[in-house]
């Protein structure tokens, strides 16, 4: 072999050496990725901090989440945040500081907390400070009246129709998204705020409001828990109204959202009824 082709060998060997070097540390590089070591800022600061903030309001709404007879908080939205928890390997801290719903968007916007899971309605203002995950449970939304004060502006053949147009009183959660639900669907009502729904119920009973308005589920749970409700209250469910209830989620933490939505994605989906009938007896 002359001067030049061993010259060339050595080109040949130290190029070869080099484009080794290069796909090593591409496949270690890969490796890494495809091992999950690499995390997004927002999800690797839970992990590294070990633990999910989760707000909740400081109100119970069972059956999303209550203290059960034994004292533990239970719910439906507590064993959400306790799988998510436990997909991410850390703990699960709930914070109470929301006196209401309308409260827990300054928590997850200032960061304070990682996310709401607090049957928190998806609405267009409350997106305008957060984003939203896509919802895990839709309801539609209803109107509970008063029998006997309804009787007395509307028969039972013209009730639907009356409902359309409505233009009297009606009880809804001061700061809710039924408060806002209240204005953009019946503007001609006169809608009451009351600091809880069980304030709105009974104001209802007593007649002080013609109706309430909230979602079917809480209109069911105030049916089944009365004696003779049918013969006291009148229920209206609406198909083309509904109450989408998501997670809320900071802004900028966008991977974080990306992997709830995945998260949501494989659990169970349930209904108003089968939410209730689980979580009856605790």
């Amino acid at each position: 072999m002359n001067v030049s082709h061993k010259a060339t060998a050595r080109i040949l060997v130290a190029f070869f050496f080099m484009l080794a070097s290069a796909v090593s540390a591409w496949t270690q590089d890969s490796a890494t990725a495809n091992g999950y070591t690499t995390l997004s800022g927002d999800i690797e600061e839970i992990i590294s901090r070990g633990e999910l903030r989760v707000a909740i309001t400081e109100v119970d709404q069972p059956p999303f989440y209550f203290m059960d007879k034994s004292g533990k908080l239970s719910g439906y939205d507590i064993d959400l945040a306790n799988k998510m928890a436990e997909e991410l390997g850390v703990k699960l801290v709930i914070t109470r500081d929301a006196p209401t719903f309308n409260d827990l968007i300054p928590l997850i916007s200032s960061g304070k907390a990682d996310l709401a899971i607090s049957k928190l309605s998806r609405t267009l203002t409350r997106s305008k400070f957060v984003k939203f995950s896509t919802p895990y449970m839709t309801f539609r939304q209803g109107i509970l009246f008063n029998r006997l004060q309804l009787a007395k502006v509307a028969s039972e053949d013209s009730v639907n129709q009356f409902v359309r147009n409505y233009t009297g009183t009606i009880g809804v959660i001061a700061k809710s998204s039924y408060a806002n639900y209240a204005k953009e669907n019946f503007p001609k009502a006169t809608a009451t705020e009351y600091p809880s729904w069980n304030a709105a119920v009974d104001a209802l009973t007593r007649g002080e409001v013609l109706s309430v308005y909230r979602d079917e589920l809480e209109i069911k749970r105030v049916l089944a828990s009365i004696p003779n409700s049918a013969l006291l209250f009148k229920p209206i469910y609406f198909r083309d109204l509904t109450d989408p209830i998501a997670i809320a989620v900071k802004s900028s933490n966008t991977h974080l959202l990306y992997w709830v939505n995945i998260f949501l994605e494989n659990q169970p989906k349930m209904t108003a009824d089968q939410v209730l009938e689980k979580y009856a007896n605790k």
